[in-house]
């Protein structure tokens, strides 16, 4: 008598299943991890512009409501203005990504205001 060796259709099927399973499970925190770790990078550019913004202040004795413009920042910050910008940016440029507002107020970001601003 031979016997065949091999899998069946029905072997086959069940692991399709669990990899199926599997993947339903772990995409969604993939998709989470993803999202915390734009947010950070974002939050990470905010606290570059805002301690920028102090620097600028102190050397120039500007006004606490004095707003600086990207150029007056760029010394301050060590690859310039023009390697910040949010990760959600689709344009991704420093002036699309970010409202540097005035001395005394916190930057923001104009991408997500809701969820991407400093604590």
């Amino acid at each position: 008598m031979r016997h065949n060796r091999g899998i069946t259709l029905v072997e086959m099927m069940v692991v399709a299943v669990i990899i199926g399973i599997i993947c339903a499970i772990a995409l969604p925190n993939f998709a989470k991890i993803r999202d915390n770790a734009y947010k950070d990078q974002c939050i990470t550019n905010l606290m570059r512009i805002s301690a920028a913004k102090e620097h600028w202040s102190m050397e120039t004795g500007a006004a606490d409501t004095d707003v600086p413009t990207a150029v007056q920042l760029d010394p301050y910050i060590k690859d310039g203005t023009a390697s910040l910008k949010c990760p959600l940016d689709a344009q991704k440029t420093f002036a699309t990504s970010y409202s540097i507002n005035a001395v005394n107020a916190a930057p923001a970001c104009k991408i997500s205001p809701g969820t991407h601003k400093l604590p």
